[in-house]
């Protein structure tokens, strides 16, 4: 009995452990995301310029920055908000929409999913501005 609640754990460790190195995907590299009924969401990252692809011919291209956030190194009244411009697409229609990271909207729902933004980076430092390239952003994308 204690042997099979000992491989149950480690059978159950396996299978999750492996279900969350699936659930971050990484933009170039995967050319698609895929969201099952297992795994209702998943972290995409997207650098600027580029686009993720998304079942049922869902695009998300990452296209414009606005980034007004109060450097790390400088002390600032208000902490800024950074916000991204995202060219949606589902193959017929075409929508842009801007995401903030502190003020509203955060998230859009589109073509039955929920994106959601997680995070733009890098975070500004007022000695290196960052250049457009250098620009990345996460999204949380929920079924």
């Amino acid at each position: 009995m204690t042997k099979t609640i000992i491989l149950l754990a480690i059978l159950f460790i396996i299978i999750v452990g492996g279900c969350k190195d699936n659930a971050d995907l990484t933009s170039p590299k995967v050319p698609a995301v895929v969201i099952n009924t297992i795994i209702d969401s998943v972290l995409v990252h997207i650098n600027y310029g580029e686009e993720a692809s998304i079942e049922n011919n869902t695009t998300i291209k990452f296209d414009g920055v606005r980034d007004s956030r109060c450097p790390m190194d400088v002390a600032c009244v208000w902490a800024g908000d950074g916000g991204v411009s995202l060219a949606l697409s589902n193959g017929v229609e075409q929508l842009h929409s801007f995401l903030h990271t502190t003020l509203f909207p955060r998230e859009i729902n589109y073509n039955g999913y929920r994106i959601i933004l997680k995070s733009l980076n890098p975070y500004p430092k007022s000695s290196s501005p960052a250049k457009l390239d250098e620009y990345n952003i996460e999204l949380i994308i929920k079924r």
